[in-house]
């Protein structure tokens, strides 16, 4: 009895088709993966993109953050210079003698006001230190 092979029907030009079919998939198969990897890295620089405006974003809003800080800060020390310069003035008027007996009183307890003012103004500001 005679078997024949199933490659010995098959004429040498459809053999070679076949390995080249395999080589066209794997080929396809690649073009694939370089078109995912391609869209991959189109949607990274998207987000890098995106990432690096919302950074520069920030920076401006730190820097406008920051000089609105100072200027508070700076306001803060005037008024404690203000008020200190005050509370001095009051002073002198005390001990120069020029006041009655019930204006040294209310002096005395308008210093003790600004005092308290003084404190608070400086709690204030190491708050908003402690807090930055």
């Amino acid at each position: 009895m005679f078997i024949l092979r199933m490659e010995e029907n098959i004429p040498f030009q459809i053999k070679s088709i076949i390995p080249l079919r395999e080589r066209d998939e794997q080929f396809m198969k690649l073009q694939e993966l370089i078109q995912l990897k391609k869209n991959l890295l189109y949607d990274k620089q998207k987000i890098l993109k995106t990432i690096s405006k919302q950074n520069h974003f920030l920076d401006i809003v730190k820097e406008d953050y920051s000089a609105y800080f100072n200027y508070i800060n700076q306001q803060k020390i005037d008024q404690i210079k203000a008020l200190e310069l005050l509370n001095a003035y009051i002073n002198d008027l005390t001990y120069s003698g020029k006041l009655t007996k019930n204006n040294i009183e209310d002096a005395k307890k308008e210093q003790i006001k600004i005092l308290k003012e003084v404190n608070h103004i400086k709690t204030s500001i190491n708050n908003i230190i402690n807090n930055t």
